[in-house]
């Protein structure tokens, strides 16, 4: 009994960790590429200015966008592969926690009858509120 239920756990363990492993490692490197490339300068130009709301650098546009279209998992990956202080890691976190997968939460969502277009505006709105909030705690309290 015992050895069955280990082996179902590792199993298990197994097929979650290939399953995570298909959504990191693309993320990963399409991000490695990006920032490589002459797009992740134009991406910190363009997203300088609203990211100061945040208190954040314009490079962190990468894991926000990352995390709204695919998951946390995605964002990890892509924050791994950039410098960011505990303060701006825990902002992007708080941000990415609340406005994540949002195509696939949308149909989801649509499927259980949800307006979506409302769903989706104030998930992103408290993403932007509680960005703006921890980014300013994490300006405040960093020593």
């Amino acid at each position: 009994m015992l050895i069955t239920a280990i082996r179902t756990g590792f199993i298990k363990a197994l097929k979650t960790a290939f399953t995570l492993l298909k959504v990191v490692l693309p993320v990963y490197a399409a991000v490695v590429v990006i920032r490589h490339s002459p797009v992740m300068p134009f991406l910190e130009d363009v997203f300088s200015p609203a990211m100061r709301f945040f208190n954040l650098p314009g490079e962190a546009i990468i894991p926000l966008i990352t995390g709204v279209f695919t998951d946390e998992y995605g964002t990890i990956a892509v924050m791994n592969t950039l410098s960011f202080t505990s303060a701006e890691i825990t902002t992007v976190a708080m941000m990415v926690l609340i406005a994540h997968t949002i195509p696939v939460e949308a149909a989801i969502a649509q499927k259980i009858g949800l307006n979506v277009a409302r769903f989706t505006v104030y998930r992103i709105v408290m993403a932007i509120l509680t960005g703006m909030l921890v980014g300013w705690l994490g300006g405040v309290f960093s020593w």
